[in-house]
């Protein structure tokens, strides 16, 4: 063991273990370190008191550094709404801009086209109305054509009006008084006025009736009519009616069936339907007298006029001569007959 002087006492190391020196060291020592644990407790103290009395305070600066974080992020994300939208209102804006200059020019190309509609019409529209009246006199030149025409066809079946006598006559009345007729004739054949068919040779009755169907077929094509009933053309065995069922196709030959009635109705329904399309009331037609209803469509100024589809009525009127005509011809009889043509009159022996 090295040899060394005390540092305190300057003795050699080998009497270093003196008991005074050792003492006064230890009490030096215990003094430094009581003074240094007393100063450790009041820091100590000091730390504890600081810490219970700032707590508070810290808290609330983590809050207010957390809430400054969150306004910073607020104020970020309000500053790109911002540039966000102040960007759609520029494109807004130049949207408007561009929706205006169009708007400018479509009321600028309106106001020109309107101008010259305008002029368009001023220059057209007195051509536009002479080709109209030119239509409309095309028109009825050609319905005037065709009624001649339907007037021809009516004097090559024989059925045209009797000529009437000049009104500076003074006998005409007392000439005519009297003399009324009581039969038409088509192609030669007559008819009964009063539409008392049986008193008539039933030959005569149905070449008469089919010469009837096969002149209204004819008009039909000229006029362009639907009649209510269609008619098929077979001479003096011509039928009326529904050709797809038996029952309601009736032969127009007088042989005192119910069916030869209802086809000579379902007759005067198509007559007084062609009468409607060229211009005669109905009012107007006579119940019975076939021939004489055609003869009126003959001398009807609107004769030649293209019918207008018409859809018959399913039920006739009961008032009206389409639903009367089947009845005045279901009520004929031998004794309510007044007047009946010479020439078949006497029965063949």
């Amino acid at each position: 063991m090295e040899r060394s002087e005390c540092a305190l006492c300057g003795c050699q190391r080998s009497v270093f273990t003196c008991a005074r020196c050792t003492s006064d060291m230890l009490q030096q020592r215990r003094t430094m370190l009581m003074a240094l644990q007393a100063d450790v407790a009041v820091l100590r103290k000091k730390a504890e008191f600081a810490l219970n009395s700032k707590n508070g305070l810290v808290d609330a600066e983590h809050r207010l550094d957390a809430c400054m974080k969150r306004v910073e992020a607020m104020a970020d994300k309000v500053m790109k709404t911002r540039e966000k939208l102040c960007s759609e209102r520029i494109a807004l804006v130049e949207r408007t801009t561009v929706f205006e200059r169009r708007s400018e020019r479509v009321e600028q190309d309106q106001h020109r086209l309107d101008q010259e509609q305008l002029i368009v019409k001023q220059l057209h529209e007195p051509v536009l109305e002479c080709l109209d009246l030119q239509i409309s006199w095309a028109d009825e030149n050609v319905a005037h054509v065709r009624g001649d025409k339907i007037r021809e066809l009516f004097s090559l079946f024989g059925l045209v009006p009797e000529p009437q006598q000049s009104p500076e006559d003074p006998q005409a009345p007392y000439k005519n008084r009297g003399h009324r007729p009581h039969f038409r004739t088509i192609a030669l054949l007559p008819l009964p006025i009063s539409g008392r068919y049986e008193v008539m040779p039933p030959e005569v009755v149905a070449g008469a009736l089919g010469k009837i169907i096969h002149l209204l077929t004819l008009i039909a094509k000229h006029v362009r009519a639907t009649y209510p009933h269609p008619m098929v053309y077979n001479g003096s065995f011509s039928t009326i009616g529904n050709t797809n069922e038996g029952a309601g196709c009736h032969t127009l030959y007088p042989d005192g069936s119910v069916g030869f009635d209802r086809g000579v109705a379902m007759l005067h329904e198509n007559v007084v339907y062609l009468g409607s399309t060229q211009g005669i009331p109905e009012h107007k037609l006579h119940r019975s007298d076939l021939l004489g209803n055609l003869l009126q469509i003959y001398q009807s100024p609107a004769l030649g006029t293209l019918a207008e589809h018409v859809t018959p009525a399913e039920t006739p009127d009961d008032g009206s001569i389409m639903g009367q005509s089947a009845f005045f011809v279901d009520s004929q009889s031998l004794t309510t007959s007044t007047v009946i043509l010479p020439d078949y009159s006497m029965m063949k022996r």
